[in-house]
């Protein structure tokens, strides 16, 4: 029996149930803003045609959406206020633990694939349009979901899931000393770091590119463009990328490099596995974060919200005016065909 176990043997009926105020709004949060995202998406589907990069942010916040909601009624199930009584290696902590790994993993990939397609758009636009269109590319998604229920679902074989601190809830065993769950862990670890490491790398490149104004692919328009030389759009393309950096620099990096140092320790304290805790509660905040990064906070959202209000203050305006009262709120520079705008990459 690790050292966790033990001390989840003896100190559960003493920890305090993950249902708090903090945990309410994150649930709301999460819930609010990724629904939100979703009909976002759906309503726009004819302007974005469902191109690659809007399949994998949809797929991205229908996978938060239902981490959210699932974790959310486990928690409630788990808590002891619940009256249920939930056992290491138990279908439930399994089924936690499933869910964990896969949303993690789905989260972390969806995000480096993004970061890769805009590398390939900004630095290599000529084959970025010979292969956005292939049919593995479009069934990325779906490719990567599966990837990540195999990867998630290999400890159910080769290791087991245990009860983390402070014991409400269940995860990989990266306390154990017993060599199979030893790998799993490593896997899973190994393959996090590398993927939020090429991210943050193909994130950093996009910054560049976008400083130098390189040649880039537009999506909305279907032919190469110049960036836009507009600081508004610089500064808004800049700031989402600090936002996706600051994602995984906060939320991901961190909990896999603590997960590595715990697994190489000889010995791991309750201080440990309290340190580790607090990473964990970082991770999480990634669901709630990603719909308004990659969606809510884009600049034609912005731009659609406030021409929604400003027509709601002139329920009259005749269709040329509304097509007037649009392009007045955006820059010149986003209605050349030559150049792109923040969200357009």
């Amino acid at each position: 029996m690790s050292n966790i176990a033990k001390y989840c043997d003896g100190n559960f009926t003493d920890t305090t149930p993950d249902l708090t105020v903090s945990s309410g709004f994150y649930i709301g949060l999460g819930i609010i803003g990724n629904l939100i995202a979703l009909i976002l998406l759906v309503k726009q589907s004819t302007f974005h045609k469902w191109k690659v990069f809007y399949r994998l942010v949809l797929t991205l916040v229908c996978v938060d959406f239902a981490g959210i909601v699932i974790f959310g009624v486990i928690g409630m199930i788990e808590s002891p206020y619940s009256g249920m009584n939930w056992i290491d290696e138990g279908p439930l902590c399994k089924t936690e633990s499933v869910l964990i790994a896969f949303i993690s993993l789905t989260n972390i990939l969806i995000v480096t694939f993004i970061a890769v397609e805009r590398f390939l758009a900004l630095w290599h636009p000529y084959s970025y349009s010979s292969i956005k269109g292939h049919p593995l590319i479009m069934l990325s998604p779906l490719v990567i979901l599966i990837s990540t229920v195999a990867l998630a679902s290999l400890s159910l074989t080769i290791g087991h899931y245990e009860k983390i601190y402070p014991c409400n809830f269940c995860f990989i065993n990266i306390y154990s000393s017993r060599f199979m769950d030893y790998v799993f862990a490593f896997i899973y670890v190994i393959i996090g770091l590398i993927l939020a490491t090429v991210s943050i790398v193909m994130n950093i490149l996009v910054t560049i590119a976008l400083s130098r104004g390189q040649r880039g692919y537009s999506r909305q328009r279907e032919s190469r463009i110049y960036i836009s030389s507009d600081r508004r759009d610089y500064c808004g393309m800049l700031f989402q990328i600090v936002a996706i950096l600051g994602i995984l620099g906060v939320c991901w990096m961190p909990l896999m490099i603590k997960m590595l140092l715990t697994m190489v320790a000889s010995d791991t304290s309750e201080e440990d596995m309290k340190d580790s805790f607090l990473f964990f509660r970082l991770a999480r905040w990634a669901l709630v974060a990603d719909p308004w990064v990659y969606v809510l906070l884009r600049r034609e959202i912005i731009v659609n919200v406030c021409f929604f209000f400003k027509r709601q203050e002139h329920p009259r305006m005749t269709s040329s005016g509304d097509i007037a009262e649009r392009r007045s709120l955006v820059t010149a520079p986003d209605r050349d065909h030559n150049r792109t705008s923040y969200g357009t990459i």
